[in-house]
């Protein structure tokens, strides 16, 4: 087994831009040898692009599985992140710190290709520390969700978003360094607190971006096309009470049995779901006599055996692994829990069908998923996808535009 830490060209990039690219892999043997360096380009060595692809036959351990995808697949690889994230429900707190790394990136902070400025001994200091500091033993626990997670989400970041010729006044002068031949990479960060991945880059936060600032979003192909789910919360509350709202809209038919306005109704819900859940409206709504009982049982079972597990990759939450814990945040972290994995499997499955084709999924927003659509594929390709998103139980609304922030509604045309 290996220990391995990419180093990219410049730490300040995207690993997918033009201008990146990887300068050494650090290798630790699992065995008390000391660490080496399988040098691409970096001016301290006079060797130049050394194969690395030999690591194939071997087990990697690495701090970011995905962002050692971005230049290449090693056929078995463990991320050092999940690992952490599995055992202590927390993202690893990356504060290590080395003194000459930090001086020479405050001095050089935007000199190209940073970390070839950086002596290879203090890259192995630094590497050194962090290998050490992130060790927890792998017992090979949701394998299955460390593998499906990350090749989704490296899927999306490798296709970019086309961005417009006015990006930096829509943004500002920081988002020039980070186009790259006409896009912008995102980043997921995969191991937050809730199991949703939160996703930004450089200035840009691609999951918070208000209607002004997505018109920089443009089409690399012909059009933009946005699914958005209809009260996928609810819908997605509803799969796992076993409860059947049908196709017609959430909202109005809890208004039927609140006897209230569609719009008291939505208020009405949410109160209800985040602020608990009276007697008087269980009597009265069905649906939400379900998610109480469904609420008591999951509490009941994280107080009786100290954790819970997520539903579709049967993940453990341990309850020790939280701070103040009650009934209604384990019921959060467990329908955010739902969430996250419902759309990695919808990831997959449309990632799959869109192999050979040119539309492209290029933004996640966890109720959301845009697509560059290419006219080439044909109106049957949108149909799919939102056959695939739906699965016959949770609609969508579609729209169309020529920038992400200016889109039609063509629901009723697919």
């Amino acid at each position: 087994m290996y220990n391995v830490i990419p180093i990219f060209k410049d730490p300040n990039l995207h690993p997918l831009h033009k201008n990146n690219g990887l300068s050494a892999l650090w290798v630790q043997p699992d065995a008390p040898t000391e660490p080496f360096f399988i040098i691409e380009h970096h001016p301290d060595s006079d060797k130049f692009m050394e194969d690395y692809k030999w690591l194939d036959k071997e087990k990697v351990m690495t701090p970011d599985k995905k962002l050692l995808n971005h230049f290449y697949k090693f056929d078995n690889v463990v991320d050092k992140n999940f690992i952490w994230w599995i055992d202590t429900g927390k993202p690893f707190q990356n504060n290590i710190r080395n003194n000459a790394i930090d001086f020479l990136s405050n001095k050089f902070y935007n000199v190209k290709k940073l970390n070839e400025i950086v002596p290879l001994f203090k890259h192995n200091e630094y590497c050194s520390e962090v290998c050490e500091k992130m060790y927890l033993p792998h017992t090979g626990e949701n394998e299955d969700y460390m593998n499906d997670v990350i090749k989704a989400f490296t899927s999306i970041e490798k296709n970019g978003i086309k961005v417009s010729d006015d990006v930096c006044d829509i943004f500002d002068v920081r988002v020039n360094k980070h186009i790259s031949d006409g896009k912008l990479y995102s980043q997921y960060n995969l191991w937050t607190a809730t199991g949703r991945p939160s996703n930004s880059f450089g200035s840009v936060n691609f999951a918070a971006l208000p209607p002004e600032k997505r018109k920089a979003f443009v089409p690399e192909n012909d059009s933009l096309i946005e699914f958005d789910f209809d009260a996928y919360h609810l819908r997605l509350i509803a799969d796992l009470v076993d409860y059947d709202f049908g196709k017609d809209s959430v909202h109005e038919h809890l208004a039927q049995h609140y006897g209230c306005s569609y719009e008291e109704s939505k208020q009405r819900t949410f109160k209800l779901l985040y602020g608990g859940i009276d007697k008087e409206t269980r009597e009265k709504v069905p649906f939400f006599d379900k998610v109480h009982h469904y609420i008591n049982k999951k509490w009941n079972e994280i107080n009786t055996h100290n954790l819970v597990y997520t539903d579709i990759y049967r993940r453990k939450l341990l309850f020790n692994n939280y701070e103040d814990m009650n009934r209604n945040k384990v019921f959060n972290y467990l329908i955010q829990a739902y969430e996250t994995e419902s759309n990695i499997k919808k990831i997959l499955l449309i990632q799959n069908y869109l192999l050979g084709k040119k539309t492209k999924l290029i933004l996640y927003g966890y109720d959301s998923f845009l697509f560059d659509f290419s006219n080439q594929d044909g109106v049957e390709t949108l149909i799919e996808i939102k056959s695939i998103l739906e699965e016959n139980k949770h609609y969508t609304k579609s729209k169309m535009g020529l920038n992400y922030g200016e889109m039609e509604d063509i629901t009723k045309r697919l």
